[in-house]
């Protein structure tokens, strides 16, 4: 470190106890301690755009897509499911189907998914009281409806017109799974890097994560991240660095880069526990930089970005995540990791993934969802609460069938001719049923409910939103399109108060 970097490192070390058996045996014995290592830098510097060379795979025990180069496209990005074919029914076929939908919700099922009044106005006073000390955090934790960002940086945008512009907050370094869209400028990544999630079922090994419940391990030198934190938004301004990275006894090293200049070298081993680098400026960074040393692990858990003040929303939506994911981490580390970047607000975004399958349990979805919110609860016991139910959805699915054509006078030939079957029934059944149990429990655990499948069916439902012009719904009838989740974002602003917004 030179003069000419203008920066200075404190570094605190805390005490901390041995691990006495590792994560896939037996619980971690961890710390709620953690090791502080503090960068003062100048920034302003106008870097470059961020070009990236073609990426390797990274190892993946559930898929492994190629990482994504960026986020720089000006169109927005295709959502799953929109590129489906669609094979349109006759109006007979429609009307028939459309028989067999679920009915439009009651004046009852819309009056119970109105908030109550005092529980929005509690809402408020966090966000309010912690606005006029510090930067307000919200933590939204879901599956793919969250991770398309979409929804989440329209209520961001809400937040922040209310409490003040407080930056991009969470970079999910798992940036390059389908489904995952970051408001940054671009993210690349070189070399061989693992990402780890969650189990989905109950009783398997947990997992050592950081808040955004995953986990990315580097094993090979030269490995690297490098990453342009100027979001897409000309507002916002990253004069607060915050990296989470694991501790542990096969820890290795990396360099931090922070708009070209490097601050010094990280060592990461030792007894289990969380990491935290902050790094801050007088003005707005640009782009960091780790690049790993040699061939011990080094295991990162999560980047942030924020203002000196004002509010963030911190988005951390993984496709195909479930509720089940708070049961599958070890706990005391997650709560390590709170204890360092703590909540005014929790929302959680889950069940679209819970209720899949030929079969579905109300009875054992409720005992899950409980043992989530038990969970949630004993990492942030005073958060305000938000649960966001699974929308609308619709199967559908095609059906061959071998029909004879007459090809002249003497012989027929077999033509295969292909019809969509539609289910109207099955899905929004399930996902109705999962709101309710999710407005029980959250009653009990104190969290405000906001019923998406109430909302769609009110709009005619998943189909009639595909059928609109421009459609509200991709053609895989699970996800929207980027206009349907803006339109529910605004309509879950506006239940929420944060905003008086009308329909256009």
């Amino acid at each position: 470190m030179t003069k000419k970097t203008d920066c200075r490192l404190l570094l605190v070390l805390a005490l901390l106890p041995a691990v006495v058996a590792s994560a896939e045996t037996a619980p971690v014995e961890a710390t709620s301690q953690a090791l502080h290592q503090i960068f003062s830098v100048a920034g302003g510097k106008d870097m470059e755009a961020l070009k990236c060379t073609t990426p390797q795979r990274r190892k993946s025990p559930e898929r492994r897509p190629t990482p994504s180069q960026g986020n720089n496209q000006k169109q927005d990005p295709v959502p799953a499911g929109s590129e489906e074919e669609i094979i349109p029914l006759s109006e007979e076929e429609e009307a028939a189907m459309l028989k067999k939908a679920l009915a439009p919700p009651s004046a009852e099922e819309l009056r119970r998914n109105m908030p109550k009044s005092e529980w929005i106005k509690k809402f408020h006073a966090t966000l309010s009281g912690a606005s006029h000390q510090r930067v307000v955090r919200v933590g939204i934790w879901g599956g793919s409806h969250m991770a398309a960002e979409f929804f989440t940086a329209d209520v961001r945008q809400a937040l922040q017109d209310r409490y003040g512009v407080g930056g991009a907050g969470h970079i999910n370094l798992l940036y390059g799974r389908p489904g995952l869209n970051l408001p940054i400028r671009a993210f690349c990544r070189t070399g061989e890097w693992r990402e780890e999630l969650p189990p989905r079922t109950a009783g398997s090994p947990k997992i050592i994560s950081g808040l955004g419940l995953y986990a990315m391990t580097a094993h090979t030198p030269h490995a690297a991240l490098e990453i342009d934190v100027r979001s897409t938004h000309a507002k916002y301004r990253a004069h607060q660095l915050a990296l989470h990275f694991l501790r542990q006894p096969e820890g290795g090293t990396f360099d931090v880069i922070v708009d070209g200049e490097k601050l010094g070298t990280l060592d990461t081993q030792g007894s289990h526990a969380i990491g935290v680098v902050e790094i801050k400026a007088a003005m707005p960074i640009s782009r960091i930089e780790l690049r790993m040393n040699e061939t011990k692990t080094v295991t990162l858990l999560g980047l942030f970005a924020e203002d000196h003040q004002g509010a963030v929303l911190d988005n951390f939506g993984i496709a195909g995540a479930a509720g089940n994911y708070w049961r599958g981490v070890e706990p005391e580390l997650f709560k390590a990791a709170v204890s360092e970047r703590p909540y005014d607000a929790v929302v959680l975004a889950y069940g679209t993934n819970d209720v899949t399958g030929k079969s579905w349990n109300p009875e054992r979805y409720r005992q899950d969802y409980r043992q989530t919110l038990i969970t949630m609860r004993a990492t942030l016991p005073q958060a305000a609460c938000v649960l966001i139910t699974p929308g609308d959805r619709v199967t559908r699915f095609y059906v061959k069938k071998i029909v004879k054509v007459s090809a002249g006078k003497r012989k027929t030939v077999n033509k295969t001719q292909v019809t969509t079957h539609y289910d109207l029934q099955t899905f929004p059944q399930r996902h109705a049923q999962a709101a309710a149990i999710q407005r029980e429990l959250g009653d009990e655990y104190q969290c405000m409910v906001w019923d998406m499948s109430v909302v769609m069916r009110e709009m005619g439902g998943a189909y009639a939103l595909m059928k609109r012009s421009p459609p509200w719904m991709a053609n895989d009838l699970i996800h929207l399109t980027p206009a349907g989740y803006r339109e529910m974002a605004r309509r879950f602003v506006a239940w929420l108060e944060l905003s008086s917004a009308k329909s256009p």
